[in-house]
């Protein structure tokens, strides 16, 4: 892109007269710029290891001295809106379908893409490379409204059709039996609380669905626990637990388990402290402390706030036995 066409997109003001007059890919950690680059900076500290590392063009919204007169330095009003502009203006150039949908429809999107499926994160630096591959008839994804809004407006509600659901058994709060367009989906490990998201991302992906890679979705998905609390097969012990990194979605799946598990001891465990939690709430910071305490409490649930699903079943996971010849 010439340096001209970028400072236009993104009102930006060109600081110096630079000697080049074009850049290739865009990059926001420092670490990562090749020669050509276009580097977005958050901060001053990171520009001479950039400048190093051979970045063609600055953009920046802070106050520094020209470190290089013969690369273009950029300034603008905010590093993050001259971002959504770049994006915006790349993805107008193309012909698209785009959602806007939930997180836990997201969370399914993302497990049964495909190769047009291209997935926007709420954080624009983590999309950068998408948005520099992605081509015509690509279908877009992001569960962030307000963002999709800003950089491609031709936008639909991935979840704004009503579908019928008939016959849900729930076996447990993470199994669930129903029938949907005449098919019978048995013994499916899904909560039933997240049926709707389910048969919408089913209906979707339609031929391409394969419902074995409903092991990788770990929203109400349990973890069995032994009598030392390391993870066991699935099912065969009474004691389980949840975990759930993404607070928006604690409340609702709360009120699930209270009113399907109300029989059982449940307990709640979070690694932040949360004010005006309703019931008691025991605090452990450091998933490695999570066992030790565990074995001091009984209990048939424990519900995990603010934890990563995958780094408590590793740290909870017993290493298998190590042979020796000797």
């Amino acid at each position: 892109m010439k340096i001209s066409s970028l400072i236009d997109i993104i009102e930006g003001e060109l600081i110096n007269s630079p000697s080049i007059s074009f850049i290739y890919n865009i990059k926001t950690n420092a670490k990562k710029v090749n020669e050509g680059d276009l580097y977005i900076a958050k901060n001053p500290n990171d520009l001479a290891l950039a400048i190093k590392n051979g970045a063609f063009a600055i953009i920046y919204d802070f106050y520094t001295p020209i470190l290089d007169k013969e690369i273009a330095w950029i300034q603008v009003k905010s590093y993050k809106d001259a971002l959504i502009k770049i994006f915006r203006f790349k993805l107008s150039t193309l012909d698209l379908e785009a959602y806007s949908c939930n997180t836990i429809t997201y969370d399914l999107l993302t497990i049964y893409k495909n190769r047009s499926f291209k997935f926007i994160s709420s954080n624009l630096e983590n999309s950068i490379k998408i948005i520099e591959n992605i081509k015509d008839n690509d279908i877009l994804f992001s569960c962030d409204e307000n963002l999709l809004s800003k950089i491609y407006p031709k936008f639909s509600d991935f979840n704004n059709t009503s579908f019928m659901i008939t016959n849900v058994i729930t076996h447990s709060m993470f199994e669930s039996t129903f029938n949907f367009n005449n098919k019978l989906f048995s013994k499916v490990k899904i909560s039933s609380l997240y049926l709707k998201e389910f048969v919408e991302v089913y209906n979707f992906c339609k031929e391409d669905f394969d419902i074995t890679k409903l092991k990788n979705f770990n929203n109400m998905k349990a973890l069995f626990l032994d009598k030392n609390c390391n993870v066991s097969e699935y099912g065969k012990s009474d004691k389980f637990l949840l975990a759930q990194k993404d607070y928006s979605l604690v409340n609702n799946e709360i009120d699930f388990i209270r009113k399907n598990y109300s029989y059982a001891k449940i307990i709640y465990i979070s690694s932040i402290n949360i004010p005006d939690f309703k019931g008691e709430l025991f605090v452990i910071n450091n998933v490695k402390n999570l066992q030790n305490f565990l074995k001091t409490k009984s209990f048939n649930c424990a519900y995990l706030i603010s934890y990563d699903f995958e780094k408590v079943e590793k740290t909870l996971t017993k290493p298998p036995l190590q042979y020796s010849l000797f």
